[in-house]
């Protein structure tokens, strides 16, 4: 019987590359929602074509509503100009396609600083906003500022903007209640933030449909830890500027030995001044070509966010990937309900496995005589998201010390990778590490596969290799 099955699949496969390519590119979601509907349907009932049949024209509903959805965008943006894409994804809670995103430059949409959209942006959005008001799903409006401004400024105002275009919609027909908005601020840029034309870009708004709420906050976590917009830094060009300045004035380190039980200092000095803990390291370095080798491309199916078959676009780690201390935190708003003004919840998703290893495990090394440890380090597997607060331990000196001199609960991004999942920590304040960039490998391991820490020394910044292992 299983045999059977899977030559059903392969058959059903093969029908979808034989396709001509006007074929696809006008009825790809139909294909596509009927391969994953048809392989569903022979996997789940035994052989029997009623239930495959089922199975098949469940896949044809969805793909149908997304090639309906894509023709009238294109008709659309031939009669009024609208800069726009779309591309179909599925999440991890999903067996096929079952949402369909699409993005606006939202350059010239809003007046400077505003959430007041202007008289033709308002008129796009509604000829937009008409398509989706027959038959409408889920829709997440989300809405992206450049780097300029502060962090908390730029979160607000997206915010603000998402809820405003979310209303026009609501004012078009669509139900509020199938309406969710969601500021992601400066968090995921898609171009340089350095020019005029990449600050454009990255002010934006994206309208996403999908199929269930459930679906929905999958896709909120999956593209939290989505790397491509790793490929842009979330600082200002200014800001990075101050940043490369400061490592290039770095000095060479001066030897310093590693303290002995009665040099132990009784106070501890001030970050402007010197390091609150020396790691023995050198000058930072922009390079980090070890830590994207040892995490290697991403992957839709690893990755959770997946391409659809007609879609030219590849998702490797960011060539030019830079250090975390090039990049802030990229922290995203929460997604609200129009009509009840409700935060979604992510507790209906069904999470429970977790990444080999990181399931509350110990991790720690030893650094030039300090030991560094994280503990409670949990990450989930479906979406690779970092789920509660980890704690971590830096002891001066490990001969003799039984407490902690510094105790921190950073800031966590992960991104996972077909060869290694990379986690990008963020300590803050008087904290003796600005930030570290380690890769877990996919597997059990008890090792990690790289990992480099930035700290200050005075005016400089400094790095040091660290090779977390697990103790349990």
């Amino acid at each position: 019987m299983r045999k059977s099955k899977l030559a059903l699949t392969v058959s059903m496969s093969s029908i979808v590359l034989l396709s001509g390519c006007a074929t696809m590119e006008r009825h790809g979601g139909k294909i596509v929602g009927a391969l994953s509907g048809a392989a569903l349907g022979a996997l789940a009932c035994e052989g029997d074509p009623a239930c495959i049949a089922i199975g098949l024209v469940g896949g044809l509903v969805l793909g149908d509503l997304y090639d309906d959805r894509q023709e009238k965008l294109r008709k659309l943006v031939k009669e009024k100009n609208i800069a726009l894409q779309t591309r179909t994804l599925k999440t991890f809670n999903s067996d096929k396609d079952n949402a369909l995103e699409l993005s606006i430059n939202d350059g010239g949409m809003f007046e400077v600083g505003s959430s007041d959209l202007k008289t033709r942006a308002r008129m796009d959005l509604m000829s937009i906003a008409t398509i989706y008001r027959e038959k409408p799903q889920k829709i997440l409006v989300i809405g992206h500022t450049d780097a300029s401004g502060s962090d908390a400024l730029n979160q607000t105002l997206s915010e603000r903007r998402a809820e405003a275009v979310a209303k026009l919609f609501q004012d078009v027909g669509v139900p509020a209640g199938q309406i969710y908005f969601q500021g992601a601020g400066e968090s995921q840029p898609v171009a340089t933030n350095d020019t005029p034309d990449g600050r454009a870009g990255n002010r934006r708004v994206e309208i996403v449909e999908i199929d269930s709420e459930e679906s929905l906050a999958a896709y909120n976590l999956q593209r939290q830890n989505d790397s491509k917009y790793l490929a842009h830094s979330n600082r200002t060009q200014s800001e990075k500027k101050k940043v490369i300045e400061r490592v290039k004035s770095t000095p060479e380190p001066q030897k310093k030995p590693v303290p002995a039980l009665a040099d132990k200092p009784t106070t501890r000095p001030a970050l402007s001044k010197k390091a609150l803990v020396d790691f023995g390291g050198q000058p930072a370095s922009t390079n980090i070509a070890e830590i994207r080798e040892a995490t290697g491309k991403t992957s839709g199916d690893k990755n959770g966010i997946k391409f659809s078959l007609f879609s030219q676009a590849v998702a490797d780690m960011p060539a030019e990937l830079s250090p975390c201390y090039i990049d802030a935190p990229r922290k995203t708003g929460d997604i609200q309900n129009l009509a009840t003004g409700q935060k979604l919840d992510i507790a209906s998703l069904d999470m429970t496995d977790y990444w080999p290893g990181l399931n509350g495990n110990v991790w720690l090394d030893t650094v030039n005589g300090h030991m560094i440890a994280f503990q409670d380090l949990r990450v989930l597997r479906d979406s690779g998201t970092p789920q509660g607060k980890p704690t971590v331990r830096v002891y001066e000196n490990i001969q003799s010390d039984k407490t902690a001199d510094f105790v921190a609960q950073p800031y966590i991004e992960s991104y996972p990778g077909e060869d290694g999942l990379l986690l990008r920590a963020y300590f803050g304040a008087n904290q003796p590490i600005e930030c570290m960039d380690v890769v877990m490998k996919n597997g059990s391991s008890s090792a990690a596969k790289a990992g480099i820490l930035y700290y200050a020394d005075g005016p400089g910044l400094y790095q040091q290799n660290i090779m977390l292992q697990r103790i349990r």
